[in-house]
């Protein structure tokens, strides 16, 4: 991709407006969601905008956080109310977004419509994950379908939230960077040392998905391998890891101890969140602290992606060649980028 992809304020813009408007980003999981009425914003400092995420008996919804009178947020914060109060003049909804009531209405012609109840937004719930999409354009389907063959077997009702071993960090990078470098392996020789001591990198593989990618190696050692029985893909290899990117901007990366998430949210051009979410399997931990946790190769990776933000600035850089046996990953990424913004 050319440099003044990442440097230009009108490429930023038409790929907020062109992608993540209509991208599907994840809420929370279901055992984390401990309240009715759960607000949120999605894509904060991007795309801003305020939603509710309710639950009652069952039964999910993402309604928008913005009463329809004159537009005041509804819920600051998480609560157990079977109803949605507007505190600024006493409107009333129930958790699927329906106006019940609001007084100083009385005897008023063609009231309420439609357009008074809160409006739905799309939701899709797979395995324990909540996500939703403002304008679902991008179709992630082929990619958990892709899980499901690989994957079927795994004890996703056994993985819950680890807090301790979660982050948010700020680095000061363009969203895509940090994304090129996660759709290769080409740079895990000279870049994570103690990841390389583990994998055999001569088996590294990358396969496109509709709208994704998923990559994966064989592991050096047994023990810290993905226990894939008999039936599924690569069952007869010693996998170290599936590592899936949903375009994007999400990461599910499932190890033989359980399932860690990257978000990738734009700030600015130049800044971005990485939202690092871990999920153990019962009994077991993320390993922290050693050559090749995600700790030591989260920080080696948030270093170069960041001396990569400063090198594309330079007068003398414009863009370089793929590498056809280790970068079509990524050539498949700046692909849809460019279907999406034109």
């Amino acid at each position: 991709m050319p440099s003044f992809y990442y440097l230009d304020d009108d490429y930023y813009k038409l790929s907020i407006d062109k992608i993540f408007k209509k991208s599907w980003q994840i809420i929370t999981d279901k055992n984390s969601l401990k309240s009715k009425i759960h607000p949120f914003v999605f894509l904060q400092d991007s795309i801003n905008e305020p939603l509710l995420l309710t639950y009652d008996n069952g039964n999910y919804k993402c309604l928008s956080n913005v009463c329809t009178h004159r537009g005041n947020l509804l819920c600051l914060n998480q609560s157990d109310s079977n109803k949605i109060f507007c505190k600024y003049h006493g409107r009333i909804f129930d958790l699927d977004g329906n106006f019940i009531s609001c007084p100083g209405f009385d005897n008023v012609k063609n009231f309420p419509s439609k357009s008074d109840n809160l409006n739905q937004i799309k939701l899709k719930i797979w395995k324990n994950l909540i996500l939703n999409s403002l304008d679902p354009a991008i179709n992630i389907t082929d990619i958990f379908d892709d899980i499901e063959a690989r994957l079927g077997w795994y004890p996703f009702n056994d993985i819950s939230y680890d807090k301790s071993n979660s982050n948010t960090y700020i680095i000061d990078a363009h969203w895509a960077i940090y994304c090129e470098n996660y759709l290769e392996g080409f740079h895990v020789p000279f870049i994570h040392k103690g990841l390389n001591k583990d994998i055999k990198l001569d088996t590294y593989s990358t396969e496109i998905l509709n709208n994704g990618v998923v990559q994966y190696t064989a592991s050096k050692l047994k023990n810290n391998a993905l226990s894939i029985p008999d039936g599924y893909l690569n069952s007869n290899k010693n996998i170290y890891a599936y590592y899936y990117w949903i375009f994007p901007n999400i990461m599910l990366n499932f190890y033989s101890w359980g399932l860690s998430i990257n978000i990738i949210e734009p700030i600015n051009k130049n800044k971005s969140r990485i939202r690092f979410l871990s999920y153990p399997i019962t009994d077991y931990v993320q390993p922290t602290n050693i050559d090749s946790s995600l700790d030591r190769v989260e920080e080696e990776d948030q270093n170069v992606v960041c001396n990569v933000q400063q090198g594309i600035k330079s007068q003398f850089y414009n863009r370089g060649r793929y590498s056809e046996k280790y970068e079509k990953g990524v050539h498949h990424f700046h692909r849809l980028i460019c279907k999406h913004i034109n």
